[in-house]
């Protein structure tokens, strides 16, 4: 059952954004309008984004947010 299983979120984050001309986090906050520490949470997994945010780094990026983010059990 899921409830008894500790699931967590993997992004590939950095990988997009060095597939996306090497942006920075810097960048790629400004575009979705978050600061750069937000970037950095998610892409160290300190944080989940919102959904909303999830959505919009993947519209950023022209991908599925299932490209990006993805769940997986510890």
């Amino acid at each position: 059952m899921l409830r008894d299983k500790k699931i967590k979120l993997k992004n590939d984050l950095r990988k997009c954004r060095f597939e996306h001309g090497e942006i920075s986090q810097q960048e790629l906050a400004n575009a979705v309008g978050v600061t750069r520490l937000t970037i950095h949470s998610i892409e160290k997994g300190k944080f989940n984004p919102s959904v909303l945010l999830a959505l919009k780094i993947a519209r950023f990026f022209e991908k599925p947010v299932d490209e990006i983010f993805n769940i997986y059990d510890d």
